[in-house]
């Protein structure tokens, strides 16, 4: 699969915190950088870590990706992204 930069942290792995007044509490918030771990290259998956790169989409760009869910089994839902088809399971383990 050919992958390219992630365009929401341009490959550094991290997205700006912004103004969130609840950051400092929220988990895997740096106050040294003052950002979160980004959610589109790998820190989506269950105890995955953001790479910085991307699958492509289905126009050939770095995907932004946008998930629509579903239900697999009793604490198991599916996610999958709608612009390049990239897939993952999440575990709720209740």
């Amino acid at each position: 699969m050919n992958k390219g930069t992630c365009p929401v942290c341009n490959g550094s792995g991290r997205k700006p915190a912004g103004d969130n007044k609840y950051k400092k509490v929220i988990a895997g918030y740096d106050e040294i950088t003052d950002s979160f771990p980004c959610i589109n290259c790998g820190g989506q998956y269950m105890f995955g870590s953001p790479t910085g790169q991307v699958g492509m989409d289905y126009g050939g760009q770095p995907c932004l990706h946008k998930y629509s869910s579903k239900s697999v089994g009793r604490c198991l839902t599916e996610y999958n992204c709608d612009f390049c088809g990239d897939r993952y399971q999440i575990d709720s383990g209740d």
